[in-house]
C-alpha cells in the first residue's frame, strides 16, 4: 500500500502527518519546535514540487508513505495521478490519498505563505510551526484513522 498525505503545498500538514505515521515524531504528546527539524521536507517544499509524489519513507508494515502538494485542486491532481497509474498498469486501489487540509488555522496559512511563497522563512517558519502544533491533535487523529483503515483493508 502507498499512503499519500496531501495538503495545499505539501510542506506542513502533510509532512507532519507523514512524520507521525512513520514514528519520526511522537504522537502521544505535543511536539516542541525542535521536533519539527527532524521532519523531512517540513517547510522546505517549493512550488516546483507541487503535484509530485515525494516519498518520506516506509512504515513498519512495509507501506510506502508520501506527501503531495496539490494547491487548490485536490480532485484534479488525484484524478490525474490515478489515471496515470491505470495507464501504466498499476492499481489505483494500492494508493490511499489522505487529505490534511481541513485542519488549517490562520497561523498555518499566514506562516506557510510567508515562509514558502514570500521567502520570509525567519518570520514564517516559527508561525507555521506554532500553527502546526495547534493542529497536531487533529493530525494524530487523521493518522490513527488512516492506520485503522489500512488494518481493516488488510484483514479482508
Amino acid at each position: 500500500m502507498k499512503i499519500v498525505y496531501h495538503c495545499y503545498g505539501g510542506a506542513h500538514a502533510s509532512t507532519t502527518a507523514a512524520a507521525i505515521h512513520l514514528g519520526i515524531i511522537p504522537k502521544d504528546r505535543l511536539p516542541h519546535f525542535s521536533d519539527f527539524q527532524r521532519i523531512p521536507y517540513f517547510d522546505r517544499t517549493t512550488s516546483i514540487q507541487h503535484g509530485k509524489l515525494i516519498k518520506v519513507g516506509d512504515d513498519a508494515d512495509g507501506n510506502e508513505v508520501f506527501v503531495l502538494g496539490r494547491r487548490n485542486s485536490p480532485r484534479l491532481v488525484i484524478h490525474l495521478i490515478t489515471e496515470f497509474l491505470r495507464l501504466n498498469g498499476e492499481d489505483p486501489k494500492d494508493y490511499l490519498f489522505v487529505s490534511c487540509v481541513q485542519l488549517f488555522n490562520p497561523f498555518m496559512v499566514t506562516g506557510g505563505f510567508s515562509s514558502r511563497a514570500m521567502g520570509w522563512v525567519k518570520i514564517g517558519r516559527p508561525m507555521v510551526t506554532f500553527g502546526t502544533i495547534i493542529s497536531f491533535p487533529f493530525l494524530v487523529t487523521i493518522v490513527r484513522r488512516t492506520l485503522q483503515s489500512i488494518a481493516r483493508d488488510r484483514s479482508k
